[in-house]
């Protein structure tokens, strides 16, 4: 039985980390179009440049937290 609840727990850990690097990609692309977002395994990779003076870059921070 506990055996079952782990793996049952594992299914919803993986359903959500999947759903927040989705939801991520997608609010990171809207905000930086010029930009490549993907999602990867466990993270979100964005390519490109982008000033470091940029206040975009204070929401991805945000983000982080």
């Amino acid at each position: 039985m506990l055996s079952g609840l782990a793996a049952r727990g594992r299914t919803i850990t993986d359903a959500a980390r999947h759903r927040a690097i989705t939801e991520g990609v997608a609010r990171l692309q809207a905000a930086f179009p010029e930009l490549a977002v993907s999602g990867e395994d466990d993270a979100i990779v964005l390519v490109g440049r982008i000033s470091p003076e940029d206040a975009r870059l204070r929401w991805i921070g945000s983000l982080l937290r």
